[in-house]
């Protein structure tokens, strides 16, 4: 028979024993008793604009190329580590999904777990980002603060809180918490109205609307209820292609004209800027249109702010104090120049070639081009007008003392 399995078990393995030291007592914070944290059910990501908002910053965090480095970015350590976070972190996402779903969370609900995995010898096996219902602090019988998930099929899990990672946004009146989008509510309710009343407007004049009176009749209630059952049937039907009606002299029918009120394309827009802006992104990110001047400021204002937090959470949660000191670090990095135009690209490569700085590979990058790879891709692109400064006066016909041949 097949072993039944489920995603809790193989995240979580089997409940340890050392959760039952874990007492049922909240843990004082600085900030008061305040040591939950509940996801809003019906909360910012069921909105269409603000879910638009948060897919285009968590896409283009995506884009950003995880790394395990000691002392200097270009020293990348191709370790275990390095290769869970740079291709399959768990067995359920690629390095970009994992990504993405960290991000969706954190500007859904301020707040983004992510449980690091460990074998017996405390090996890391791998990242999950974890989305309970409920969060709540405790205190273990050793006085450590411990953090219990409440999911929503009713289990639940209790981890050492500074063995998982934790992001957060709007971090101000909670010590633990990152504040919720509750602030955002009043937009977000705007936004929906005025889709639903642009809906209902549709829906309101695509129908005809009007009074069937019969003059000089005194008909019976339930001969006005047939009349009218008559009219909808041989008038208001896909069959009837002409549109037209046919009444006798006791009848009249007179159309009422609805006209539902809805926000116009100026108030429409400036909802959507309303909810965009609290985001800190333009329509033109929204849509894909933005200039390299634009995305520098998206990516300056947005993505690297995330990019360093996402930084110092994985290095701190990862490594031991002592590595730390050695040099060990997880960064998250990012390819701008995709997006800088081929001018900008083809100045860089004057520039920055003529110092020395770039190889012919990295050079290659910039534009596009697949690498050469080997000794001649990492060649040193240098112009002839910048030479090292101890050689510079045998450059110019002088001898080493500086006297002329």
């Amino acid at each position: 028979m097949k072993e039944k399995r489920n995603l809790f078990n193989s995240i979580f393995g089997k409940k340890k024993n050392k959760q039952q030291n874990v007492t049922q007592t909240q843990f004082q914070l600085l900030s008061g008793w305040n040591t939950q944290f509940t996801t809003l059910q019906e909360g910012t990501y069921n909105s269409k604009v603000a879910r638009q908002a948060i897919d285009r910053i968590a896409t283009h965090c995506a884009k950003l190329i995880p790394k395990h480095i000691q002392t200097d970015i270009t020293n990348n350590i191709k370790g275990d580590i390095n290769f869970l976070l740079s291709n399959q972190p768990n067995p359920l996402m690629n390095t970009f999904d994992f990504i993405y779903r960290i991000i969706s969370l954190l500007y859904t609900d301020c707040n983004a777990f992510i449980f690091i995995a460990r074998d017996n010898t405390g090996f890391i096996t791998g990242f999950y980002p974890v989305l309970a219902t409920n969060y709540e602090l405790l205190q273990g019988a050793d006085g450590t603060m411990y953090l219990q998930f409440d999911f929503v099929n009713g289990q639940t899990y209790t981890i050492p809180y500074l063995d998982l990672i934790h992001l957060r946004l709007f971090y101000n009146r909670n010590d633990v918490f990152g504040m919720s989008n509750r602030v955002l509510r009043t937009d977000l309710e705007t936004a929906h109205t005025a889709s639903e009343g642009i809906n209902n407007a549709i829906k309101t004049t695509s129908n005809l609307k009007g009074i069937l009176q019969y003059e000089n009749s005194m008909l019976k209630e339930k001969d006005l209820q047939k009349n009218k059952e008559n009219f909808v049937k041989d008038f208001l039907n896909l069959e009837n292609e002409s549109g037209i009606a046919a009444l006798d002299a006791k009848a009249k029918f007179q159309e009422v004209n609805l006209k539902p009120i809805t926000l116009d394309k100026d108030q429409l827009k400036q909802v959507n800027y309303n909810i965009f802006d609290y985001f800190g992104i333009s329509e033109k990110i929204i849509n894909n249109s933005f200039t390299e001047e634009e995305w520098n400021a998206f990516y300056e204002g947005v993505i690297e702010p995330r990019a360093i937090q996402m930084g110092y959470a994985f290095t701190n949660k990862i490594f031991k104090r002592q590595s730390i000191r050695d040099g060990h670090r997880i960064v998250f990095t990012a390819n701008r120049l995709q997006y800088a135009s081929l001018n900008n690209k083809i100045t860089l490569l004057k520039e920055a070639g003529a110092l020395g700085l770039l190889t012919k590979d990295e050079a290659r990058e910039i534009i596009e081009l697949p690498a050469l790879g080997g000794e001649e891709g990492a060649k040193i692109l240098q112009s002839l007008n910048n030479i090292d400064s101890a050689i510079a006066n045998n450059y110019q016909g002088g001898n080493n003392n500086g006297e002329s041949n």
